[in-house]
Parts: C-alpha cells; sequence; structure tokens
C-alpha cells in the first residue's frame, strides 16, 4: 500500500491578516481530505501556525474540532526542519525570503496570491485573485481558483434598495464603521436597508439601530444575491458578488487596493475616506453599472474551469527547489509554466527543473513509438540505423580519449532499443545496455544478442555489472535524471581510473536557448529535469573525480537564427552553409556530447 501523501498548510491569520487566508487554507484541507483515494490511505493533512495569533489558531481549532477525529489535522507551531512533506500550500500576503527558504527544505512550496519576496522564489505560483500588470507572473491563474458562485441574478436592481457591507474578519482600519456613517448621514440609505457583516476580530461592536448584523460570516456567497449591491475592498467579496450579478462598490484601505480595483474595472469610492460625490454618481448612472457587471461576467465565464483543490490534489512533484548537479539552494526562476518551473543555478551554472505534472512518464512502446515519432518524424525503430552512425563516431571518440586502452566492458545507460550497443558489438568490444523499459531490454537482448539489465542507473547493484568496466555512456539520457549529482558519483565509483564517461546532452547555450530561452525551455520535454551548458561543465565533472577530455558541439539549426538570418537559411542553400560554419565556429549547436576521464584523486 502506498504511503499516504502529505500536505503542511501556512496561513496567515489574525490581527493585521484577517481570515481569508485562513479560511481559504481550511477549506482547501477539507476537500482534500475529503477528495482523497476512496482505496488507500487518506492524505495528511498539517497547519503550520507561524503566521497567525492566538485567536486565529483558536478558530482553527474550533472549526476543526467539527470534523471527525481521523480527519482532524495537525497543528504545528513552529517548522522542524528534518521533516518533509509532499506539498507545502502558502497562503500569506507577503512572505520573506528567508522565511521561503526555510520551508523549501522541507518540500516543493505552492503559493496563493504570494505578494512578497517569494514571490520570486517559490517552486510554485497560483494566482486566483487578479494582480496588477507586470512583476513576477504565476505558473498559473484564474478567478476560477476562488470557486465562483453560479450568476443567480440577471438584471440590476438600480439604485439599489438593499446594500450588503462586509470588510473582511478583521477590518483593520474600520472601513465598516466609517462608510456606514457616510451613508446614514447623507441619507443614501437608511438603516433597514443595510447589512453588515462583522467579523469575529472586528473591535468596533456597536451599530446603529436599525441595520442587521451578520456575525457569523461562513457561507457568505449564499446571502449575497439577496441584495441589490456589496460594499466592500478589493478581494474575494467583490468578485463573488459580481459573480452573482450584484454590483459591487469598492472602499479600499490602501492605494494598492485602489489600483487593483481600477485595473479589474470595479467602481471605487475613495482610500480609508468615502468619497460620496463619486458614490452619489455611481448611485445615478445605472447603465454604467450593468455594463460593468456584465463585463466582469463575461472575463470570469473563461475561467470556471479549473478548481484550486483538484489542481493541488493532482500534482505530483518531481525534482527538488536545490540543484539537481551541485546541491545548491537559492536560486532563481528563470521560467514558469502550467505543470513546472525552471531555475538556474548560481554555483554550477545548470538549469533545472521543477515539475507538478499530473502524472510520471512511461518509458514503453509508446515513448519509443508514436510519442517519438511526433518529436522527430519515425519512431525509434525507424531511426535506428542513423543513431548508430552516430554511435559509431562516438566510439571512435571514446577511444581516442581513452588511448586505446579500452579493457573492459562499455555501459550504455538508458540503451533503449540499442544502436550504440550494435555499433560497440561491431568493434568486438564487450558491452551491456541498461535501460528502464522491458521492451527495449528484449529487443537488446533478442534482436542484437547483447546483454541488458531492466534496472534504474541509481538503483543498478554493482553485483550486476561485470567485473571490468572501460566506459559508462549516457546518450541524451543524463537530462532525465533527478538527482545528477548521485549519478556522477555512481559512475566514478563504477570506473577505474583512465576509465571514461560519455554522454550528449540538450545545450543550454545553443542558438534556440539564446534566441528565446522562454520558448526553449516551453518545447523542452517535462521529464527533461537538467539543462547543462558546456561552459562550467569542466567544474562539474572534476568534482567527481573526472578530468573533461572533450566536447563536441552538434545540433547545428542555421534556420533557427533570429530573424532574417534564419529565413536565409531557409531560403538559399548558400546561407544555410554560411551559418551552418558560423553555428560550428562560434558552438551554437542545440545539442552537444562531453567525454571525461576518471583520474587518480590519490
Amino acid at each position: 500500500m502506498s504511503a499516504p501523501r502529505t500536505y503542511l498548510f501556512v496561513p496567515a491569520g489574525g490581527a493585521g491578516e484577517g481570515l481569508g487566508h485562513l479560511t481559504r487554507c481550511r477549506r482547501l484541507a477539507e476537500q482534500l481530505a475529503s477528495d482523497g483515494p476512496r482505496r488507500g490511505p487518506r492524505p495528511r493533512i498539517t497547519f503550520l501556525a507561524s503566521h497567525m495569533d492566538r485567536a486565529a489558531r483558536s478558530l482553527l481549532r474550533s472549526t476543526s474540532g467539527n470534523r471527525r477525529a481521523k480527519a482532524k489535522p495537525n497543528v504545528l507551531l513552529r517548522l522542524n526542519p528534518r521533516r518533509q512533506w509532499d506539498l507545502i500550500v502558502l497562503d500569506n500576503r507577503a512572505t520573506s525570503a528567508e522565511e521561503l527558504r526555510a520551508l523549501l527544505a522541507c518540500g516543493p512550496v505552492v503559493c496563493l496570491d504570494e505578494g512578497g519576496e517569494a514571490r520570486g522564489s517559490a517552486s510554485f505560483l497560483i494566482d486566483a485573485i487578479p494582480r496588477l500588470p507586470g512583476g513576477e507572473a504565476p505558473n498559473l491563474s484564474s478567478l476560477s481558483f476562488l470557486e465562483l458562485p453560479a450568476r443567480s441574478r440577471r438584471k440590476v436592481q438600480w439604485p439599489p434598495r438593499k446594500a450588503l457591507m462586509s470588510f473582511g474578519g478583521e477590518d483593520r482600519e474600520n472601513l465598516s464603521g466609517r462608510l456606514l456613517d457616510a451613508l446614514l448621514a447623507h441619507g443614501l440609505f437608511s438603516p433597514s436597508q443595510i447589512t453588515l457583516v462583522e467579523g469575529p476580530l472586528f473591535v468596533r461592536h456597536e451599530w446603529p439601530r436599525g441595520i442587521t448584523v451578520v456575525r457569523n460570516a461562513a457561507g457568505l456567497s449564499r446571502i449575497l444575491s439577496s441584495h441589490d449591491v456589496v460594499f466592500t475592498h478589493f478581494g474575494m467579496t467583490a468578485i463573488e458578488a459580481v459573480a452573482c450579478g450584484v454590483p459591487s462598490i469598492l472602499f479600499n484601505p490602501r492605494q494598492y487596493h485602489a489600483r487593483l480595483s481600477r485595473a479589474n474595472g470595479f467602481p471605487e469610492i475613495g482610500i480609508r475616506v468615502p468619497d460620496v460625490y463619486a458614490l452619489k454618481a455611481l448611485l445615478a448612472d445605472k447603465p454604467s453599472i450593468q455594463a460593468r457587471v456584465e463585463s466582469l461576467n463575461t472575463r470570469m465565464s473563461r475561467k470556471r474551469t479549473w478548481l484550486l483543490p483538484t489542481v493541488l490534489g493532482s500534482m505530483r512533484p518531481q525534482g527538488k527547489p536545490q540543484c539537481t548537479v551541485c546541491g545548491r539552494d537559492g536560486n532563481r526562476i528563470v521560467a514558469r509554466f502550467p505543470d513546472r518551473t525552471y531555475r538556474a543555478c548560481g554555483g554550477c551554472g545548470v538549469m533545472y527543473l521543477e515539475s507538478f505534472a499530473t502524472g510520471s512518464m512511461k518509458y514503453g512502446a509508446r515513448y519509443f513509438g508514436q510519442e517519438y515519432k511526433a518529436q522527430y518524424g519515425r519512431t525509434y525503430l525507424q531511426d535506428f540505423e542513423a543513431i548508430k552512425s552516430t554511435s559509431q563516431e562516438r566510439l571512435r571518440i571514446i577511444q581516442a580519449v581513452a588511448d586505446g586502452r579500452l579493457h573492459g566492458a562499455i555501459v550504455d545507460v538508458g540503451c533503449a532499443f540499442g544502436p550504440f550497443l550494435s555499433a560497440v558489438r561491431d568493434e568486438g568490444l564487450p558491452c551491456l545496455g541498461i535501460d528502464v523499459s522491458e521492451e527495449a531490454v528484449q529487443y537488446v537482448r533478442k534482436r542484437l544478442g547483447v546483454p541488458a539489465i531492466r534496472s534504474s542507473f541509481e538503483e543498478l547493484q554493482k553485483r550486476h555489472l561485470p567485473r571490468s568496466i572501460s566506459a559508462i555512456t549516457l546518450w541524451y539520457v543524463i537530462e532525465h535524471f533527478l538527482d545528477v549529482g548521485l549519478v556522477l558519483r555512481r559512475a566514478s565509483q563504477m570506473l577505474p581510473t583512465g576509465g571514461v564517461l560519455a554522454f550528449s546532452t540538450p545545450n543550454g547555450r545553443g542558438i534556440s536557448a539564446r534566441k528565446n530561452l522562454r520558448q526553449f525551455l516551453e518545447n523542452s520535454p517535462p521529464d527533461h529535469f537538467t539543462v547543462f551548458r558546456p561552459s562550467g561543465l569542466d567544474t562539474i565533472l572534476a568534482s567527481h573525480g573526472f578530468q573533461l577530455r572533450h566536447i563536441r558541439i552538434t545540433g547545428h539549426h542555421p534556420e533557427r537564427f533570429p530573424g532574417c538570418l534564419g529565413d536565409a537559411a531557409l531560403g538559399r542553400r548558400g546561407g544555410s552553409r554560411t551559418l551552418g560554419l558560423a553555428s560550428r565556429i562560434l558552438k551554437l549547436g542545440d545539442t552537444f556530447e562531453a567525454y571525461a576521464v576518471k583520474v587518480d584523486q590519490a
């Protein structure tokens, strides 16, 4: 039976933070627990209360106490740096880089609507609430992550007869009181027309006689549609109200919220001090109010397909925030996509992937058949002879690097259907294939007559290897490993002094990456966890006992040069030859091969 998935929720809550973050995390935790697998262990939910005050922690315990004992989440007051979680969900207004580093040491961190330093370094960013243009783009952004209610009102009642006021669980700036006093003083509404939502952390509890006060905000979305207008600040309530078809008029605590209001088409009436004249103009302008509701709902209707619990529950993180080669942490983000995030290591210089895809790659018949053909135009077996021809040149370089001393077997890791092994066999040299694909291993054994083992390289036992090994090769395989540092260490342990390590891999400094790095990474296969570059490779290999002897730049594509240069390569044969020569001289090929020798470290 598989181990239960583990989630750590880190919400903000209490004085200065309100209760929106805590409420969202509590709902997500309940949905993940209830939507867990029908068979097998339920997910284990833990809350970290480091951003919650005593009142917020008390509220969490009281609301969780109604659930079955087995489903109650565990609550931690401080982070245990030695503990690991499958997924950490951080829901905070603004998180420091230092705190994020501590969390990343315990697992991949998904930030919800993050506005602090953590936004630039989190493993995954999800924006449910729209942000201002510019800044760090998220992996995913959708209003549907708010689980918006269905539209229940098609026509706007204007001027409004019933008003709802809701300013969160805390209302630190007393926006409720300030706006309420202004509405009554100017006779815009009578007390009987106003319903006020009082959050559990409100400082003010005395309200004018005649208004309706709601002190349990749970299920607020159910009462929105029974009102004609909602007064609130920019946030979830404003969006939910418009989703119901009820206009929202925003009275904001800060300039930032006002800018968000305007950027997203919401009418607003000031910051901390209500602009009564602006409100009167809005109350007299039904066409504008109706148009804003329709425009916002049109935007929302295109974004109601994703649900946040479904997204979080389907994530199967692979890869770590730390460098896959040298283990360095704190590395910068270079690109984000809906299913993955790329970082660039500030130490060894490689780019590496944190994957959040819903499933793992399977290297079976389909991978070498339909999937390979979709990328290269023919199946792997149809490409066999072309790969074998390239393999013959690779073998000559290995022999030259080894000074002709290949006295042991050549072990080809990720051998696939064996074109390199076939070239080695033709030279009369002993060899062994290693692959995780049963179909590939059987083909190598039965059709080529070459010994092969089905195993991952990380778990390969030494007793299964030949006594004498002269070389280990990984042709377009090394980028598939989650822990390249471990692979290099194992290769170093298996090879004797003078043994050769050779591999080929995509080039992070080739023409495609230089021309458009984001597009290059977007087109990179989702199971390529590391992107190497030739520069700095000598230092990486030296740290594992290898001396880099030769780099061969391959994969030259003149047509990929930017602008008119690429057009010239496509249009004129002479232009293609000239740019091809330039690509070789400048080492701009999109792939490269590396050949290194194990040295005596004594």
